[in-house]
């Protein structure tokens, strides 16, 4: 009997329940609840204070461009577009897209660079601007040298350059982007100017035209006079400048290809000139030959004898002799071969061809056109309502992937 009641107990398995066991069991769910509560409450007023914070841009319709990156200047919101229809040049299975960046305004989408064309009205040829092209045409919205007009988030992704041109209204925009190929039209024939972030009413298209300038040749001359055989008093210095006037650049890459040329000529003039008694001695150095920011010294045939003709005179105006039309002087620069001549600066703004970014459902339309003015943004929701969670989903593989 003792036996057998020995053997069922210690068959037996279970769990003994305890008062002790129950409260733990019971301390732990609940505080587990809470503190879930406690978490998913501070997660839902986090989002809608992020929410509060991230701007987002709508067209009329409610169709999402994008969330905001950043402001220009202008405080118009700049978003990301994603440009899916440009092919690898080779088979590349890491190819990856390009980003161009817009502003949008109420009525219009922006760019830091201009659209050039072959007509006026901003209508023919479309052209771009190279890549991170910072010395030509670099003036932005305020017209001052080297303030603008220039993108470099192209160049960093070592893609094409993309620019805001004249859309259909002449006002919304549309996206162009540059091609590999030459502008069609010399920069010569280029009329008008699409420069979207001008602060205008009505269409920011402008004329544009490139003019031929006089180069800058106040520090193309440094004279020292030394002993003379004429009495000039006091004796006149002219050294060089240090660097070019303010809104101009040197030519000295140009300038140093002739200088092989100009200084033998140089030489011989004021050797002779200082025997015949009509300049002391001096030591003539030639300087630095000026041209406006985005043009270029125009390279010519008579650029030797133009610039040697120029330091010559420059040199008589130092030392204030009147000898330019002395009889021997003319002689003897018309046997050196020496002739007056012009001193231009032109353009060298580097186009290369526009294309238009189509929309990828319709290929009739630019990527823009689905949108319908005028833009607007997200406002803050009530900051009362912080256990309200109000997140606004993107449109997820749709018509809006682009943006």
């Amino acid at each position: 009997m003792i036996n057998n009641i020995s053997t069922r107990l210690s068959k037996q398995a279970g769990f003994v329940l305890t008062i002790e066991l129950i409260l733990i069991t019971t301390i732990l769910i609940i505080g587990s609840f809470v503190g879930i509560s406690a978490v998913r409450n501070a997660l839902v007023k986090s989002q809608v204070a992020q929410q509060n914070r991230d701007i987002t841009v709508a067209d009329s319709n409610g169709v999402k461009l994008g969330k905001m990156l950043s402001l220009n200047e202008h405080e118009t919101p700049i978003v990301p577009f994603i440009d899916g229809g440009v092919a690898p040049l080779a088979p590349d299975p890491a190819h990856k897209n390009y980003r161009a960046i817009l502003g949008v305004r109420d009525d219009r989408f922006t760019s830091r660079e201009p659209v050039y064309y072959d007509s006026p009205n901003c209508t023919g040829n479309p052209c771009i601007k190279g890549i991170s092209d910072e010395t030509s045409d670099n003036r932005g919205v305020d017209n001052i040298d080297a303030s603008g007009a220039v993108s470099y988030l192209h160049a960093l992704q070592g893609g094409p350059n993309y620019a805001i041109g004249r859309s259909d209204d002449g006002i919304i925009g549309h996206l162009y982007r540059s091609t590999p190929l030459q502008c069609p039209v010399d920069i010569s024939d280029i009329q008008s100017r699409y420069m979207s972030q001008r602060v205008v009413t009505g269409t920011p298209c402008e004329s544009f035209e490139v003019n031929d300038a006089e180069a800058d040749v106040s520090c193309l001359v440094g004279v020292e006079v030394g002993l003379s055989v004429i009495n000039v008093e006091p004796p006149v210095d002219n050294p060089l400048c240090e660097s070019c006037p303010a809104g101009t650049e040197s030519q000295g890459d140009i300038l140093d290809r002739f200088l092989l040329g100009i200084e033998p000529l140089i030489d011989t003039v004021f050797g002779l000139l200082s025997r015949t008694g009509l300049t002391p001695n001096v030591d003539v150095t030639v300087g630095d030959i000026c041209c406006p920011i985005g043009t270029q010294l125009e390279d010519n045939d008579d650029l030797v004898s133009s610039i040697t003709y120029t330091v010559i005179t420059k040199t008589f105006d130092i030392l204030g002799l009147d000898l330019i039309d002395n009889r021997f002087v003319n002689n003897l620069l018309s046997r050196l071969g020496i002739q007056q001549g012009t001193l231009n600066c032109v353009a060298n703004i580097n186009l290369l061809s526009a294309e238009p970014v189509v929309d990828p459902y319709n290929d009739n339309f630019n990527v823009l056109d689905r949108f319908t003015p005028p833009f607007t943004i997200n406002l803050p929701t009530n900051n009362n309502a912080d256990d309200e969670w109000l997140y606004v989903a993107p449109d997820g593989e749709g018509i809006n992937t682009g943006l």
